[in-house]
């Protein structure tokens, strides 16, 4: 390489430097889109699960109690955090009836993350337990 090019090699390589770390910086906390401080436990019927990054998600249909049904969405850790915990693509599944805590989206959408300190349970049995994903 001529010396005219390695100056110019170098210079790129020193200026691109400072941008390296950006994507690290880019996943979002929770805190901002969800209530920490109303936790629900929702009873529903799994319509779809999600195995997919960065998180996975649990939609299932959720009866009120005037009698209307209203989908929720719940979002989960990734799917090798999931996976380290016991779980599959294939842990719930449409049709099971699950039972879990979620804090709810600050919009006052059929929103939420899953609260990890509180036990899920499919079908009647518990599929989640406290502090697997910690």
């Amino acid at each position: 390489m001529k010396p005219g090019h390695v100056a110019s090699f170098l210079l790129l390589l020193v200026a691109s430097i400072p941008i390296l770390p950006v994507p690290g910086l880019s996943h979002h906390g929770t805190n901002a889109s969800y209530d920490n401080s109303q936790p629900t436990t929702l009873t529903g019927i799994v319509t779809d699960f999600v195995w997919k990054n960065p998180h996975c998600f649990i939609s299932f249909d959720v009866t009120d109690t005037a009698g209307n049904v209203v989908q929720w969405a719940a979002e989960m850790n990734s799917p090798g955090v999931l996976d380290r915990a016991g779980w599959t693509r294939r842990t719930l599944q449409a049709g099971d009836e699950i039972t879990l805590t979620v804090s709810p989206s600050r919009a006052g959408t059929p929103v939420g993350v899953v609260d990890r300190s509180q036990p899920m349970f499919k079908n009647g049995e518990q599929v989640l337990g406290t502090g697997e994903f910690d």
